[in-house]
């Protein structure tokens, strides 16, 4: 799912977590639903809200984003991954 030579590059995590990132950037907070609509349409396409809960699910296993009352909020953290510390 990452990477997946046999699906279409939109749908790759990397992919979708850096629209997802651009627009939670520009925002900072947005409901979920509307994440996904400014997503379909950076996109210029449908997409899946599982494609939508992957990515988002990867990003905060990367402490990039956290989800409080029904929004995303974009958590701006410089990470150390050698050392797996927030910093």
């Amino acid at each position: 799912m990452i990477v997946n030579a046999e699906r279409e590059p939109d749908f790759s995590l990397y992919y979708l977590g850096s629209i997802l990132l651009e627009i939670l950037e520009n925002t900072a907070v947005i409901p979920i639903e509307e994440l996904l609509s400014e997503t379909k349409k950076r996109l210029n396409r449908e997409i899946h809200i599982d494609f939508l809960y992957y990515a988002l699910d990867w990003l905060y296993l990367l402490s990039l984003v956290s989800i409080r009352e029904g929004k995303m909020y974009y958590d701006n953290k410089k990470i150390n991954s050698t050392q797996n510390k927030t910093f």
